[in-house]
């Protein structure tokens, strides 16, 4: 199975930027599952404390109505997303699959509304199975059984003060549950890239440019 980690180089806030950007990597990929970063549609709501949440859901729908998936592809994608009035940060799985809500917000997201998550979703494509953490729930992932897994994505925002711990912490945890891990992550403001594919103390990344990282996982 083939995985593209898309690594766009967005502008916080510029939807139309941003999905043409996306859209570009999207038609470029090979893989069968294409990967998004987090808020890779609008940029990330850490820097934008007084964010309307309820409008950034409504617009990310949209642009995301816009994407043209190829035929035979999936797109994992992150937003924030309003299901019964409630406002989540959560991966869907396009154009048809599950959909995994953040579990545990960190401290801006839940000054801004958003609510977290209560469960966790096994998504399965061509034979692989795979759960999704989203920034902030690597803390807990103490939380995630892993078993029976083949790998893990890692849904985040690296920047330079927390690349190397980090890149640590997922070694960490590709050696001890025998798993690889792939990072998906975007340039924009202090977001640095380096999306990267860990397996074990093995680390493949992207540098700070806008690209794809493409990874073929053998049986």
């Amino acid at each position: 199975m083939r995985i593209s980690v898309l690594q766009p180089k967005i502008i916080r806030g510029d939807l139309d930027f941003n999905l043409k950007v996306i859209q570009g990597l999207v038609n470029k990929s090979r893989g069968e599952l294409l990967v998004l970063p987090e808020y890779a549609l609008t940029g990330s709501l850490i820097f934008e404390p007084n964010a309307n949440t309820k409008e950034w859901a409504e617009k990310s729908k949209e642009a995301k109505n816009r994407i043209k998936i190829p035929e035979g592809k999936r797109l994992l994608v992150n937003s924030l997303l309003e299901v019964d009035d409630k406002i989540y940060n959560a991966c869907e799985l396009l154009p048809e699959g599950g959909k995994q809500y953040k579990l545990f917000p960190d401290r801006p997201e839940v000054e801004a509304g958003i609510n977290p998550g209560n469960g966790q979703t096994v998504f399965e494509l061509n034979t692989k199975r795979f759960k999704v953490i989203i920034c902030t729930d690597l803390r807990f992932i103490e939380r995630i059984p892993t078993v029976g897994l083949d790998f893990i994505l890692f849904i985040f925002h690296f920047s330079d003060y927390n690349l190397a711990s980090t890149l640590e912490e997922v070694k960490k945890i590709s050696v001890e549950r025998s798993i690889p891990v792939l990072i998906s992550s975007l340039v924009s403001d202090q977001n640095i890239g380096f999306s990267s594919y860990i397996d074990k103390n093995s680390v493949i990344s992207l540098s700070s440019e806008e690209g794809i990282l493409e990874i073929e996982l053998g049986d």
